[in-house]
This record gives structure tokens, sequence and C-alpha cells, in this order.
């Protein structure tokens, strides 16, 4: 499970961010947006949250960490497949700074009982800086690996294959990329984990739109369990459906949005059976509404976030696009309040605008006050990343009012307009 998500000088963060998924104690008696996972070594523990939600105006720098999490886990898991020559497409700087500075990444992690640090520094064209750490609970920390541009030390070198790949290796490729492929007892483990606690998804272009429910098919059409799980989400969103079938071939049509002469394949694989006053009827998978396609492209991760064995964390951008307000709350409520910690596989952090989320005392809304991060840009430009829980105040206050009000910062300053 992910403990820590941190990194310095990408895209709007000229200076350091972090987002920890670390529990604080302002709660300590409920299990409300809780997991705990246990550490090899300790007694007790670890307790971290089930979801992160970051707020904030618009160009503050939200996208900006969904972007960065997509940036680290495309290191990991392309860098060993690069070119000698290749530039590293993720070396995304502070934009008012030098396009050739350093941009550093990394997160904090348990794998297996263990806990990780891993660390990485990058220009355009090279890995400048590489660390993977264990911290364990009796020795302390642990170097595994840790390369300062083509010079390397750590534990892993006692072992012969890595130590004989670390003598000549590409400057753009990490050592944890090339020891998953070459030697992977001893990084398959610790890289497969990290890809699965980096998995990030920002699109919005049309073709996803229109093709949204294809992973929801292939998953209904193997497994029986999901499709039952979803139809009984989508009958109790109101959305006037009473059942699913899975179609068998694939559908081309002239979206009306596009050109007539343009046309798109529609592979959802998904039809619905709405009610109707003469028994029920299907409406093709493009004239579906925007919020049940969305709904439907969102369910294979809330059922894995659930059911899968590999821990899980996902990073979602504008998660709450085309859903109303009342249903992004049941389905937030749903995996960070109501589901029982034991069933509880991943993590979501995710930005929104939606600020319901948190209308209530503190102590009882949907998230609490650690799960709340807020995004701001000085008037240099640059983004800072911060949590309510950082605002000493008593657990009963109403967070999304106190939010509206201007006490945590974090609000578009609009001009009027003359």
């Amino acid at each position: 499970m992910l403990i820590e998500f941190y990194g310095q000088n990408f895209g709007c963060f000229r200076d350091e961010f972090r987002l920890s998924m670390l529990a604080s104690d302002i709660d300590p008696d409920s299990d409300r947006g809780i997991l705990e996972v246990r550490i090899n070594g300790d007694d007790q523990p670890l307790r971290l949250l089930r979801a992160a939600a970051i707020y904030g105006p618009n160009a503050s720098g939200k996208s900006t960490v969904i972007r960065a999490a997509a940036a680290l886990r495309f290191l990991i898991s392309n860098s060993a497949k690069l070119n000698s020559d290749a530039s590293l497409a993720p070396h995304e700087p502070f934009g008012l700074g030098k396009s050739d500075e350093v941009v550093r990444l990394g997160l904090k992690a348990v794998v297996d009982g263990d806990v990780y640090d891993y660390q990485v520094q990058f220009n355009k064209a090279s890995i400048v800086f590489e660390r993977l750490a264990q911290l364990n609970v009796q020795e302390g920390v642990e170097d595994l690996l840790c390369r300062q541009g083509q010079s390397v030390s750590g534990k892993w070198l006692e072992n012969a294959q890595f130590a004989l790949i670390s003598k000549d290796f590409r400057p753009n490729v990490l050592l944890l990329s090339l020891a998953d492929q070459f030697v992977p007892s001893l990084a398959k483990d610790k890289a497969v984990a990290f890809r699965q606690l980096l998995r990030a998804s920002n699109e919005t272009s049309w073709p996803w739109q229109f093709q949204a429910g294809r992973t929801a098919a292939r998953r209904a059409q193997k497994d029986e369990s999901f499709r039952h799980w979803l139809l009984a989400r989508l009958q109790s969103a109101d959305l006037g459906i009473a059942d699913l079938t899975l179609a068998q071939e694939d559908k081309t049509v002239t979206v009306a949005e596009l050109d007539d002469s343009d046309e798109v394949v529609l592979r959802s694989g998904i039809e619905l059976k709405h009610h109707g006053g003469q028994g029920h009827f299907s409406i093709p998978w493009h004239l579906e509404s925007a919020g049940t396609r969305r709904l439907i492209e969102l369910a294979p991760m809330f059922f894995d976030l659930r059911n899968l064995i590999q821990p899980l964390t996902r990073f979602m951008d504008e998660l709450h696009e085309s859903l109303h307000p009342t249903l992004f709350q049941a389905i937030i409520r749903e995996f960070n309040c109501q589901t029982p910690m034991e069933n509880v596989r991943g993590q979501l952090i995710f930005t929104t605008h939606e600020t319901l989320l948190m209308d209530a005392e503190a102590k009882e809304a949907i998230l609490r006050r650690d799960q709340v991060y807020l995004t701001e840009k000085a008037s240099d430009g640059a983004a800072k990343l911060y949590s309510v829980a950082e605002f000493k105040e008593r657990n009963n206050h109403n967070m999304r009012r106190r939010y509206l009000q201007g006490r945590y910062g974090a609000l578009p300053a609009v001009a009027t307009l003359s």
C-alpha cells in the first residue's frame, strides 16, 4: 500500500510536495477512511488512508499530482525498453525554470510487509540519481541500491547478476527496471508493486468517452461476480436500468458530435435495458448519458479496490465528472465509510471540485480532514500542496463551510468584469 507520494520541480511544483496517506490521530477511535497494514517486525499495524481528495482552483496543480504519478510509473515500466539515445518523456520541470533542471519523484510504500522508499532524479537525457531503501523496524534504513550517475552501491550488489548489470548500463534507464527484467528474484515484487501503486488516469478525449465501457464489458464477460456487482450499482443509481446484456459484435456508427463523414467503432460490449411504459427497451451505447457511461467506466476500478489480491492505488483526475453530486457522494461514501476494513484492497487519490464530500462536522463528513488536500499557486506561479489536517482546529467544524469561507485558502479569486 502507498504511504506517501512526493516530488519536486515537476510541472507547476517548484518546491517539494508530499501527499501522505499515513492517517493522523485526529479521529483515533474511528475506522472511517482507514485501512490497516501489517509491518514485519512491528506489533502494531500501520494505519493508512483509503482515499485522498485534492481540491483547489483551476490551474493550481491538482492534475499535476496525477501526471507526476503517471510519470514515475512510466519510468519504472518503460525505461528498460528505450533506445540508448531516447529522451525521458516524463521530464517536465517547473515551467518557469530551466528546461534542463532535475526533476525528483518518489514514493514510500509497503510491499509484502516491508516498507520501501524509492526515489528518482532525472533530466531530459538521463537518470542522475536513483535510490531504493528498505526501512526496517529493527535495523533501520538499508540501501538496496543507490545510484549516482553511473556509480552504484547498495546491498543488491551482493547479487552477481545485478553486479554485472551495474557495471555498464544506459544513462536513461532505471536500475530497478533493469533488475525487474534481468534479476526478477531481486526486483520483480518491488517493481510490480510500485507500478500498481501509481496507476494514474486523466483521459478526457472523446474517443475514450465513447469507448469507456470496453474494460467493464470485458470484465463482465469473464467475471460473473463483477457483472452482478455492476448491475446492482446501476440499478441503485436511479438511472432507470433494468438489466444489462453483453453485445457480441462491435458497432460502427456516426457520432453527432463529429463531422458526418467521421465514424467511430464502439467496442463497449455492454447494452443496457431501461424501464419503459411498454416494457424494457435498449439504448445504443453512444446515446447513453455521459453520467451512465462514466459510472460504468469507473466500475472496474471500484470493484478492484475491494477485490484485487495485489494492492492497488489509483490516481484519478476529475473523478466527479458527469456524475450527479448525490450519486458521487454515495460512491465515495460506500468505499471510504461503509466498506469493512478487511475488505479494502486499495487506495484512491483523486482531484475534484465537489465540496459536498466534506459537508458535515469534520468527525462525520465522508472525508476526514487528513484526507482533504488543497493546491494553491503563489504570485510567482509556484504551486503548493497541503492538507486540511495542518490547520489545528476542532473536529466538530464544518469543513465545507470553512473551505468556502476561505479559511484554508485554495479558492479562486474571480475578478469582476465591467
